[in-house]
């Protein structure tokens, strides 16, 4: 459905899925960004009866889950919200950043949920051996393959995340990279970026459209939603 969080003010993200309604989409990921964003999500009746009803439904855990908590506590507290949410609305996987902390405690074993971990931008250093640790800690949490994020490192980072971990892959993010600003339309990406996402086609996964769509028209993002079916 696209990044469309500069459409609505409001704290709570449940106004959002408002316009998501009018879309003839089968999945969205809801992108709790921040512990506020989360703690402040109250979904109606209505749109807790849609997601239930979708195919497919994520949420994207707060970005720097250990890194904004105060202490361990908050960090359980801000995972059991995230828990209630996904037992709630049904969804399939909660979507979590790496961090150090991941490897240096064992709090994902303690949630009976799943989740993937993402591909970061180069900025982070995260690594792919990085990846590969905490997935080899956790054999029950999968890979969230962010094209957008893989083009930062190179044009064949998307590649070599396939390679290593086809079998892990559970979904994408898809957007595109356009003079190293991120999550922009495929409209805008160069002949690179497109070769860079060949390899999408030996994956069978959900994709989650994460481009950051700033101007408030449902109709921009449906001419958006038909072009990247184009692609595929």
């Amino acid at each position: 459905m696209g990044n469309i969080w500069r459409w609505d003010s409001s704290e709570n993200r449940n106004a959002l899925i408002d316009y998501v309604r009018d879309l003839d989409v089968s999945g969205v990921e809801l992108t709790l960004a921040t512990k506020k964003d989360l703690y402040s999500l109250k979904l109606s009746n209505e749109n807790n009866l849609w997601l239930k009803k979708l195919e497919y439904v994520t949420i994207h855990a707060p970005f720097n889950l250990f890194e904004d908590a105060e202490n361990e506590k908050e960090v359980s507290d801000q995972l059991n919200t995230m828990t209630k949410i996904y037992h709630q609305i049904d969804a399939k996987r909660v979507i979590i950043h790496p961090e150090p902390e991941l490897i240096q405690s064992e709090i994902l074993k303690e949630y009976p949920i799943q989740f993937s971990i993402e591909n970061l931008p180069r900025k982070y250093n995260f690594s792919l051996s990085f990846i590969k640790n905490i997935l080899g800690k956790y054999p029950h949490v999968d890979m969230c393959l962010d094209i957008s994020h893989a083009y930062s490192w190179s044009k064949y980072e998307t590649r070599k995340l396939i390679q290593a971990f086809k079998e892990k892959i559970s979904q994408i993010h898809f957007s595109g990279s356009y003079r190293r600003k991120q999550h922009v339309s495929l409209r805008r990406v160069s002949k690179d970026f497109l070769f860079s996402i060949q390899p999408l086609k030996y994956l069978d996964v959900p994709i989650v459209i994460e481009e950051d769509l700033e101007i408030k028209s449902l109709q921009n993002v449906r001419q958006e939603l038909e072009y990247i079916k184009r692609l595929f």
